[in-house]
């Protein structure tokens, strides 16, 4: 699993490699993170995805409006203190068909891209301070860390990719914390950036 993590963002870190191949060059962020997990679970993907059920909408719709209400302020902030970061490329290809094709299966693999290092960390820490609070708290740090440095050859800002894409992605994290179950979290994701990506195309 870590081995898969480890090579997609070698690859985005390369992304330059891949841009032959357009908006497509995405599909790195959900097939390689999607087969290293499902090998490595002997492709068991229940374990992890699970039907969504009515708490799970009433979750969804409170840390989506959270993580939303949180991240336009803190970008307010951001930009106020002129620290601003690069358009998201896929902004610039929102027109494309293959971009909305392949947008949903990218989030999914981004979802994945933050799990698997957190139960690589929660496993590795635990297994030290047989604490599982503690346990969960620093493997949820370090593992947005983690999400936050995989968009920064996207976005240029260090500290905007911390604040934005690391921190804001708490209640993603929470979303799969509290149900045990990645489409909760992919859910939120998936609505959130489809949000703003409609502002995007909207806006004059």
């Amino acid at each position: 699993m870590i081995l898969s993590v480890i090579l997609t963002l070698v690859l985005i870190m390369v992304s330059d490699f891949l841009s032959e191949l357009g908006t497509f060059r995405r599909l790195v962020y959900f097939i390689i993170p999607v087969l290293g997990f499902g090998f490595a679970i002997n492709w068991k993907y229940g374990l992890i995805c699970k039907k969504i059920k009515k708490s799970d909408i009433k979750l969804i719709v409170i840390l989506l409006i959270s993580q939303l209400a949180v991240t336009l302020f803190l970008s307010t902030v951001l930009t106020y203190l002129g620290i601003v970061a690069q358009d998201n490329p896929v902004t610039s290809e929102l027109m494309l068909i293959s971009t909305w094709l392949i947008f949903p299966l990218q989030l999914f693999g981004e979802e994945l891209i933050k799990i698997i290092p957190f139960i690589f960390f929660l496993t590795v820490f635990y297994h030290f301070t047989k604490n599982r609070k503690m346990s969960i708290v620093i493997a949820t740090v370090l593992t947005l860390i983690l999400f936050a440095l995989l968009h920064l050859p996207a976005y240029q800002n260090l500290i905007s990719v911390l604040v934005l894409q690391g921190f804001c992605s708490i209640f993603t994290m929470y979303g799969y914390l509290k149900t045990k179950n990645i489409f909760v979290s992919y859910a939120i994701h998936f609505l959130l950036d489809t949000f703003i990506f409609m502002l995007v195309l909207i806006s004059p």
